[in-house]
């Protein structure tokens, strides 16, 4: 009786494994192909907020004026101060021009307050301004407001080479 339930048990098996390697059985239960790997979405874009330390034109009127732009050592990190080297019939050499942060959300935008002022520096006053970088040498100023100042939007172009990385201000 043992030997019968051995020579089943045997026989079962062997049936069952050619039944696994049989073509038919291999087409009919082939796994689907997978689908293809989801597109992989672009890499974030550089921190180009973080690299504008430098001599840049811009062209205010009366200008273009060059700006000097370097990091706030107040501010932790990443804030910059842009003070005018050249002046014109508004706002006079050596004066803050504007003062920014980088937007937190996009790499290439920074919230800024902008100085305006009637000519001879009259009426001096703060307004919101975004800087949209479009790369380490150009960037575009504009007013959130544009009625607030004439001359806008200003376009930079950097006078002075980016220092590399861990040679400075960026």
């Amino acid at each position: 009786m043992y030997r019968q339930k051995l020579v089943f048990a045997v026989l079962a098996l062997a049936l069952a494994v050619s039944a696994c390697n049989s073509q038919s059985f291999q087409r009919g239960r082939s796994l689907p192909t997978p689908p293809p790997p989801p597109v992989q979405p672009p890499p974030p874009p550089a921190k180009l907020s973080h690299k504008l330390s430098g001599t840049w034109s811009a062209t205010y009127p009366g200008g273009p004026l060059r700006v000097s732009i370097v990091r706030s050592q107040v501010v932790l990190c990443c804030s910059y101060i842009a003070t005018l080297l050249d002046g014109n019939q508004y706002i006079p050499a050596g004066q803050v021009t504007w003062t920014g942060s980088p937007d937190p959300h996009i790499g290439t935008v920074l919230k800024a307050n902008q100085i305006c002022a009637d000519p001879g520096f009259i009426r001096a006053r703060t307004v919101k301004a975004r800087i949209t970088i479009q790369d380490v040498n150009h960037f575009t100023e504009e007013l959130v407001n544009p009625n607030e100042c004439i001359g806008f939007p200003v376009k930079f172009t950097r006078m002075t080479r980016r220092p590399q990385s861990g040679a400075g201000g960026n």
